[in-house]
């Protein structure tokens, strides 16, 4: 009965609308296929912060938390919602559908990032691009005059 007395509606109502609107201007991964039927985030953080913790939901909402031990299964994924989520709170996740494309997208949302290679390659871009663009791209600071120019040096 934990949903029934910690899930405080008015919180994660708002904080959906506001996530929904959102959505309208910014489109993430997700919108590589627009899901006729995505939910807000927001709505299934707050599910299993109401399900999983004890405290408050407007108390754990903003907090980082680790639900390990914890395994939640979609078995019809769709945009993946719930999955990640779950993900973002440490759960482990398993998800099925019977569309290709719903599988691409999350299991892209989903998967480990090297950060290491992912920095150096971005290293490696910003310096090509600073070295052929990055001329036009300077300015000076409106209080004290001084430029400022893209200058990246390539990170090894």
């Amino acid at each position: 009965m934990t949903i029934e007395k910690n899930f405080d509606i008015p919180f994660i109502s708002s904080l959906a609308l506001r996530e929904k609107q959102i959505q309208q201007n910014y489109r993430p991964i997700i919108a590589v296929h627009k899901w006729f039927a995505r939910r807000p985030g927001t709505l299934f953080r707050g599910l299993l912060l109401s399900e999983y913790s004890d405290n408050a939901l407007q108390e754990t909402f903003y907090q980082s938390n680790q639900l390990e031990n914890l395994r939640i299964a979609d078995p019809f994924m769709g945009g993946g919602t719930p999955l990640i989520e779950a993900n973002r709170l440490g759960c482990d996740v398993i998800g099925y559908d019977i569309n290709p494309m719903a599988w691409w997208i999350v299991s892209r949302e989903l998967e480990h990032l090297d950060l290491k290679a992912y920095s150096g390659s971005a290293d490696t871009i910003a310096f090509f691009l600073s070295k052929k663009i990055g001329d036009l791209y300077h300015t000076s600071c409106g209080k004290c005059g001084v430029d400022f120019q893209l200058i990246r040096t390539k990170i090894s």
